[in-house]
């Protein structure tokens, strides 16, 4: 008798022991059904593009033009060169230049006939299009104004047919005075030859080899960034 009662004590502990283990399964896949699901990792987001296009009315028409990611309307300064920035300290405040964000490329939110590039200058990483720096103008207060558009003649609403300009009006040093010149699209100097006339060229054969004449390409009438309508004194 006092073996089967142990017995039976042994078996009731084993049994207990059996349900307890049972019942704290239990709660732990209770617990764990409770847990909160991992967070979604997060859609990568495109950054906001560097230049848009927008309608605005210049000179009285309705004009396509390039503005930044606010839509403020941006301009392109005739004195500025390829290479290089003429509107810095003071005159950047006025007009202050597109920049680069960090080592972002420069994008455009439609697809444009020219490219979009970044020039290190005195204002930073300023953005080019077709070689021309571009700004925005503090006097403007609202998208789609264009108050900077013809200011002291040298100011103009950038457009996207700016990248089929064939030459450029642009500023430099002639003999120590700074003049108004014409160059190619890629800022290099153009020239003219008193023994040409208006329907014969002088200048072939070697000649045309040391200066290489200015050609248009397709059949399109060539373009200049601003209205050519004087005729350039000849440095004597």
């Amino acid at each position: 008798m006092v073996f089967t009662k142990r017995a039976s004590l042994v078996a009731l502990g084993l049994v207990l022991m059996l349900i307890a283990s049972a019942c704290g399964g239990a709660t732990t896949a209770s617990t764990d059904s409770t847990q909160s699901p991992p967070a979604p990792t997060p859609t990568p987001t495109s950054p906001p593009s560097t230049v848009m296009t927008a309608q605005a009315t210049v000179n009285g028409q309705t004009t396509t033009i390039l503005t930044n990611a606010q839509g403020m309307t941006l301009y392109y300064f005739l004195p500025d060169s390829v290479a290089k920035t003429a509107c810095v300290a003071a005159c950047a405040k006025a007009w202050p230049p597109l920049l680069a964000t960090g080592s972002t490329i420069p994008t455009s939110s439609t697809t444009l006939p020219g490219q979009l590039t970044v020039l290190s200058d005195d204002n930073g990483s300023q953005v080019e299009y077709s070689g021309y720096l571009l700004y925005t103008f503090a006097s403007d207060t609202a998208a789609g104004d264009t108050k900077g558009q013809g200011v002291g003649k040298k100011w103009y609403v950038a457009t996207p047919d700016l990248a089929s300009v064939a030459i450029r009006v642009t500023t430099a040093t002639v003999k120590g005075k700074a003049e108004s010149i014409l160059t190619n699209a890629q800022g290099m100097t153009l020239y003219y030859f008193t023994p040409d006339t208006a329907t014969k060229t002088a200048c072939t054969g070697k000649c045309a080899q040391n200066w290489p004449p200015l050609l248009a390409t397709g059949s399109g009438t060539p373009t200049a960034d601003e209205p050519i309508t004087a005729k350039a004194d000849r440095a004597q």
